[in-house]
């Protein structure tokens, strides 16, 4: 790829999940999507365990027209899988791309995500579309559970 087609990560977008095999067009102007690789933040819970992880493992696929990212639904839930123990009653959210070229020099050699190094998460912009494909999305803290007890997450199975 090209130095000036290289895809601006810092650059907020809205995300959808799709099967690639078969999402080739970016789902909001149909333009052609174009394959690069970046690092996204994960937050998963299953019924025995929960953890926030990076990972670049997910088949993100950038629209040049608009700010549009499509990630592989098939890798993400195999990201997902292999990440936490326990596969029963999983639930995951896509937190943000991480823009590791934002990370001064200076900072480069400590851990990511640490006080001194925070992790540079770029949010996604908020969905338009109602038809976009979300799976088990993680529950914000004052969310109801998802467990159906009626207590705010936080106060329930989110301790």
């Amino acid at each position: 790829m090209k130095e000036s087609e290289i895809i601006d990560l810092s650059r907020p977008r809205r995300k959808y999940l799709s099967k690639m095999s078969t999402q080739t067009s970016c789902p909001e102007c149909g333009a052609l999507l174009v394959k690069e690789n970046c690092t996204i933040l994960l937050e998963v819970k299953s019924e025995t365990d929960k953890a926030q992880f990076m990972t670049n493992r997910n088949g993100s696929h950038f629209c040049k027209n608009c700010p549009v990212v499509v990630f592989d639904i098939d890798q993400i839930e195999e990201t997902v899988k292999i990440g936490i123990r326990g596969t029963r009653n999983l639930h995951y959210h896509l937190a943000g791309i991480v823009d590791l070229k934002s990370i001064p020099d200076d900072k480069k050699h400590l851990e990511i995500g640490c006080d001194e190094n925070p992790v540079p998460l770029v949010d996604f912009l908020p969905d338009l579309n109602t038809t976009t494909l979300v799976k088990d999305k993680f529950p914000r803290r004052n969310e109801p559970c998802p467990c159906g007890s009626g207590k705010k997450y936080k106060k329930c199975c989110g301790q």
